[in-house]
């Protein structure tokens, strides 16, 4: 009996398919027998597998695209050695596979093809290289005509071409004859086989009949008939019902999976039309624009994943016609929506794991870049079917009637429903959100709809006037001076709005309704809102119990309480909000406790963000938290731009001391040094940095200053906050173009690089620089080079390094997508108006230049196969480099450091498209492999002999975005390590392998030894250190180390899914000898936000608790064209000198009254983060921050008119860094601290404060 092994990759779900086809063959007595195997058998090298392979007498493939599984079975096939393989709809290197008699497929297969097919092929795509994979399948079946015309030299080629024929028609009739033909042509078996019959590539669907109709036109004719006949399940005709356009696998609904059945059900159970569309994948483009475009439609959705153009096929090179599709979908402008099942994941595994990594990869990254919203996972694999659930069909069908509804309704009947936020209440952070002024973008938002004909009422007439109101509701309780507005939720309505299976979790955690934390009496539960009509702005309740993090940290069924959950739950279910639009950078309802991804109705995030159409103002440059929001959140994304830019330039005694360098020209002559010498620290009494060290000749000191007042000058800081919807005036983007101009890219140097190129003197540089940018780029002002550069220096001859027009093109396009923000404001009221929202990559205007712009935009992360990219690779090995020469000269011995602990951000990963991964691999001595279809499939290690020193171990430090994003790069890294514990290497040269021996001899095992990625637990987000600190909720900086440990303490990479890894991690801490990190942007510096200590910060702490001892902390800063490796303490001087206490910087906040006034009280409480966890924080910042804004009554009060709770807490952290020993202050200074507190209390209190 001959033997077919079947290998179908992602193909868990037709044995039904194949068992009828093996029961025809055998009522038919055709002996064989058929073993059939999934790409998870390949995955996990399954012996049985490779038995199979081995007893093959042919050997089928389908569907393998990954290298490592490619790899492989190309061991298994070259040891049994089959005489028949046949490979489809795989990489280049399985279809290399195939061998059919002298039949041999090379390059993909194209190549292979006879030279007449090839040139009738470039014939049909007629000039759209997008259609290509689709013609070849037209082709295929032009050439099914042919076969018998075929001579007999191709008679190879016709068995392959007519095996493929078969199989592409995969219903058991096709599949039973494909096998019959195959024993007939290739194993000589005496059989009859009957012709194909074929089966559209494309075609419309129906459960209610078996007809494939031919095209939407016959399809919609018969439709009215049978809806006419159904007017019962629908009181909506079908010319008014609004028409959904399904797309959906050929192969699932010839081979009868249910579940698009199920779905085209529970979208007519909401009164929706459906256009089922199936397709074989490649050809879903045409679909697209032949059929969907030339109907009405109202929404798209996606039921296969993958891109729009290619489909499987494209996903090996997503992005490739991301501009071809993003245009088709524009033209139709309606939600495009992605439905999909999981095809490689049985349902228990879902229900407990979420979305594995793979499947991730074609239902979340390759479709955002075609501009998708509220991913919905169907089902997954139950009993070799593919299933649907109940309560996904149904809410996948509720969110696709809300994306329709709001097509559909009058804005005047809109409800709008804008979610603000206040975590920690009482700190002056109500209405704020990451580098957005948020009551001015209210004001703005409000007035826009105004405009389009919503009914908003009662708008204030400034925005400092709606931040007043928005102030009021910034109280724990009513008092008889404050009454804000108040939405009272009495409680037999709550139990109307709260499923009860959802409550019974609710109750359990926090008693019984209405709780303590917002009640309205102890009938009703408090919401905080103010309503403009048909809008109304709402505060996202607080997340846990303000000064009660563990309780959210360390609570494993830890759930949101009564008022957070009767929050959202009254927006949709009695408020009837038809869109919920977050406002900023972030909330806190797409991170609660659930699945990592493809949410089930047992996640918080579903049952909260599930029932309307929701929409989330992103920064343009964080797609990896926008993800979470799309993914967790159902939403569409709307980015919006960073704020300007400005350089710091000099200020007060730091502009005193540069005139008093400038009046001494000639600074290398010793007797001007030496009065500089003596007169300098005069001018720096109150700058430590700036005053001479011992031993320092008089020339290094005034050389170290200088370069001291340039680091700090031309030093990039924000210049206030952004509105949405607003442009920023041309000249307060010359900062921003001139960074983004000084980063080499297409081959050329940075504009700074290339006028240096030219002779400019380096000192005139940045001048001249400076003056490009106003003159040719903002100006618009004809270049005269010549003339222009004899005014910076004799210039040389202008060679290719210097092509001014292409600065000059760059800078402008970079303004022009500046000046597109109004568009901000259009993308919200489009996408209110239920229409599609064009996509883009996130990224930071610096490093991407005007590809970044302009905002609006849906944005997206990258293809995740293909990190690092060769430029973050070579600059992640310059971080590397540069860490282990500072690291070793601050070293006695000059030794390498065994273990550097690095943290891995998705923002910086996928804004540096890498570098921190590239910078891991340099210190490892690791470096990508690529497969043929250009992915990364490995990190392959260096030779020793190659490398020249020691492999460093590296600690991985990856945020939870990072794990749940990025799950191919943990796998990658993790058989990197797994790898270099294994290499045949001396310990003393490869500290992981070292490392990894100790372990194992303290008692942990293989698995506990190897592990070096680490975060929380799945479905958890942030280190806790942060909150710790937020709160003040600690008492020893141990509390913080031990919080660091317990809270990160889980393993991931080759399967370990998040086991629980706390003494795996203390041993790695015990090793480490340097922490780093890379600073991404120029929005987020150390003292910009907590995140950095609460990683970063928090290891060097727990590090040096376990090792007792103290270890460097260093950064990395490769934004500006240039990477720079600087010491933690280092960089927090210069952001106080050129960002904290620098006039340029304050004064453009305080332009933005409260919002501006709250981003000054947070400084405030992150110096207290880094002074707890690092000790990186000098005396002298502490004074000064003092004096500038709480000791100066004039700057106190401004502050304090602007928001107080923010002036209050300037105030407390100051009093609390001294109460921790962490500043020490003066008594005087500490009496008028307290007294100002007093006095703020006072104020809030609504008392008249006495002075």
């Amino acid at each position: 009996m001959k033997t077919l092994t079947f290998i179908l990759g992602m193909e868990r779900f037709n044995a039904h398919i194949w068992e009828e086809v093996e029961r025809n063959l055998r009522d038919a007595g055709v002996a064989v027998r058929l073993l059939r195997f999934h790409d998870g058998h390949v995955e996990r090298r399954d012996p049985a597998l490779a038995d199979a392979i081995a007893q093959a007498d042919v050997l089928f493939i389908t569907l393998i695209n990954m290298r490592e599984q490619a790899q492989w079975l190309k061991e298994q096939i070259e040891h049994a050695d089959p005489k028949i393989v046949f490979a489809f709809e795989s990489m280049p290197e399985v279809m290399a596979l195939t061998r059919v008699g002298e039949y041999r497929v090379q390059n993909g297969g194209r190549a292979s093809m006879p030279k007449p097919m090839q040139a009738v092929l470039r014939l049909m795509t007629r000039g759209r290289e997008e259609d290509t994979l689709y013609a070849y399948t037209k082709l295929t079946k032009i050439t099914a005509k042919l076969l018998p015309l075929m001579p007999p030299k191709l008679k190879d080629f016709r068995t392959w071409l007519s095996v493929n024929i078969y199989w592409n028609q995969p219903d058991v009739y096709n599949l039973t004859q494909m096998v019959r033909l195959i024993l007939r042509d290739c194993l000589g078996q005496n059989l009859d086989v009957a012709p194909v019959r074929m089966i559209p590539m494309m075609g419309c669907f129906h459960p209610a009949t078996d007809e494939l109709f031919a095209n939407p036109d016959a399809y919609l004719k018969w439709y009215r008939k049978y809806r006419n006949q159904q007017r019962r399940r629908s009181s909506v005709p079908l010319p008014e019902a609004p028409l959904v356009a399904l797309l959906a696998f050929r192969k699932h609904i010839v081979q009868r999976q249910q579940y698009i059945a199920d779905l085209i059900d529970a979208l007519e159970a909401q009164g929706m039309a459906v256009l089922p569309i199936v397709v074989s994948g490649i050809e879903m483009h045409v679909a697209v624009r032949e059929w969907v475009a030339r109907q009405k439609v109202d929404l798209i959705i996606n039921t296969m994943g993958f891109p729009i153009i290619g489909g499987p096929a494209g996903s090996t090179k997503p992005g490739q016609y991301r501009e071809t599709a993003v245009n088709l979908l524009a033209g139709i402008d309606v939600p495009y929506m992605i439905v999909q099942p999981l095809q490689m994941q049985d349902i228990d595994h879902w229900r407990s794991h979420g979305v594995a990594p793979m499947q991730a990869v074609i239902m979340y990254d390759l479709p955002e870049m075609d501009g998708s919203v509220a991913p919905v996972a169907l089902g997954a694999i139950r009993d070799q079917r593919i299933v649907a659930t109940p309560d996904r069909l149904a809410r996948a069908a509720r969110l696709a009637a809300g994306w329709v509804r709001l097509r559909r309704k009058a804005n005047a009947e809109k409800r709008v429903a804008l979610v603000i936020y206040n975590f920690p209440p009482g700190m002056g952070k109500l209405g704020t959100a990451a580098l957005l002024d948020v009551p001015a973008t209210l004001h703005a938002i409000l007035r826009r709809l105004a405009a389009e004909g919503y009914r908003v009422e009662g708008v204030p007439a400034t925005a400092e006037e709606l931040a007043q109101q928005i102030a009021t509701l910034d109280t724990a309780e009513e008092t008889p001076t404050v009454v804000p507005t108040r939405t009272a939720v009495p409680l037999a309505e709550y139990h109307a709005i709260v499923p009860a299976d959802h409550a019974e979790r609710i109750d359990r955690k926090w008693g019984m309704p209405p709780g303590e934390i917002a009640p309205r009496g102890r009938d009703a539960i408090r919401l905080d809102t103010l309503s403009f009509g048909n809008v109304i702005v709402a505060v996202q309740p607080p997340m846990g119990v303000p000064g009660d993090p563990m309780r959210l940290l360390f609570d494993r069924d830890f759930t949101p309480h009564h008022q957070y959950v009767a929050f959202y739950r009254w927006l949709t279910q009695r408020w009837r909000a038809d869109a919920i639009v977050h406002v900023g950078m972030h909330g806190t309802a797409e991170w609660m406790p659930g699945l990592p991804l493809g949410l089930t109705d047992g996640c918080w995030p579903d049952l909260l963000l599930g029932d309307a159409p929701h929409l989330y103002l992103y920064p343009l440059n964080n797609p990896a938290e926008a993800a979470i929001a799309r993914r967790r959140g159902y939403a569409a994304i709307i980015s919006h731009l960073t704020p300007p830019y400005a350089r710091a330039g000099l200020y007060r005694q730091l502009a005193m001391i540069r005139a008093e360098i400038e009046q001494q020209t000639a600074q290398t002559n010793a007797a001007d040094a030496r009065t500089l010498y003596e007169r300098l620290p005069l001018l720096s009494a109150h700058i430590p940095e700036l005053t001479p060290l011992p031993d320092e000749s008089a020339i290094t000191f005034v050389q170290r200053v200088r370069q001291h007042l340039e680091e700090i000058e031309q030093r990039l800081i924000l210049d206030g906050l952004h509105i949405f919807g607003a442009a920023p005036a041309p000249e307060r983007a010359a900062a921003l173009i001139e960074a983004a101009l000084d980063v080499p890219r297409e081959g050329r140097l940075g504009l700074s690089g290339a006028l240096q190129s030219v002779g400019i003197p380096e000192e005139r540089v940045a001048q001249a620089r400076a003056d490009f940018v106003r003159r040719f780029v903002i100006g618009r002002q004809t270049v005269q080079l010549t003339d222009w550069l004899q005014e910076f220096g004799r210039p040389r001859d202008i060679g290719v390094l210097f092509d001014p027009q292409f600065y000059i093109g760059h800078g402008r396009a970079i303004l022009d997508g500046l000046a597109q923000a109004p568009g901000e404001l259009d993308a919200l009221v489009h996408a209110l108006d239920g229409g599609y929202i064009r996509p883009a990559p996130g990224a930071d205007p610096v490093r991407a230049g005007a590809a970044a712009l302009p905002s609006g935009r849906n944005i997206h992360s990258i293809d995740p196969w293909r990190l690092p990219s060769d430029a973050a690779l070579a600059r992640g090995r310059q971080m590397a480099e540069q860490l282990l020469a500072q690291h070793r000269q601050a070293s006695p011995e000059g030794a390498y450091p065994q273990t550097v602990a690095l943290t891995l951000w998705a923002l910086d990963t996928i804004k540096t498209e890498g570098e921190s991964i590239g910078a891991a691999l340099a210190l490892i001595g690791a470096r990508p492999e690529r497969d043929g279809q250009g992915k990364i499939w490995r990190y392959e290690l260096v030779p020793l002999e190659e490398l020249g020193r020691p492999r460093i171990d590296v600690l991985l430090d990856v945020s939870a975005i990072f794990r749940d994003t990025f799950q191919i790069s943990l796998d990658l890294l993790d058989d990197l390590f797994r790898r270099a514990v294994e290499a045949n290497e001396p310990p003393e040269w490869n500290f992981i392998r070292a490392h990894a021996l100790t372990q194992q001899a303290r008692g942990l095992t293989w698995e506990q030894a190897t592990a070096r990625i680490f975060t929380q637990a799945p479905g958890r987000y942030g280190t806790g250190v942060d909150e710790l600190v937020e709160e003040g909720q600690w008492q020893e900086a141990s509390d913080l180390a031990n919080m660091y440990l317990r809270r990160n303490g889980f393993a991931y990479g080759g399967g370990r899914g998040g086991q629980e890894a706390v003494e795996a991690l203390r041993g790695m801490l015990g090793t480490v000898e340097h922490v780093f990190q890379a600073i991404d942007s120029v929005e987020y510096g150390l003292t910009d936000m907590q995140h950095y200590y609460g990683h970063s910060g928090a290891i060097r702490l727990a590090a040096g608790r376990v090792r007792g001892g103290d270890v460097p902390l260093s950064y990395a800063e490769s934004h500006t064209g240039h990477v720079r490796v600087a010491a933690a303490e280092h960089l927090i001087r210069l952001e106080a000198r050129a960002k904290l206490l620098n006039p340029r910087w304050y004064e453009a906040l305080l332009q933005h009254g409260y919002a501006g006034a709250a981003e000054i009280g947070n400084r405030f409480t992150y110096l207290v983060g880094w002074s707890a966890t690092t000790g990186a924080v000098e005396k002298w910042v502490y004074d000064q921050m003092a004096e500038t804004f709480v000791l100066d009554d004039a700057m106190r009060e401004r502050l304090a008119q602007a928001n107080p709770r923010a002036a209050r807490n300037a105030v407390a952290r100051l009093l609390e860094s001294h109460g921790r020993g962490l500043w020490q202050a003066d008594d005087e200074t500490i009496e008028r601290l307290q007294a100002i507190y007093a006095d703020l209390e006072d104020q809030l209190e609504g008392i008249e404060s006495i002075r």
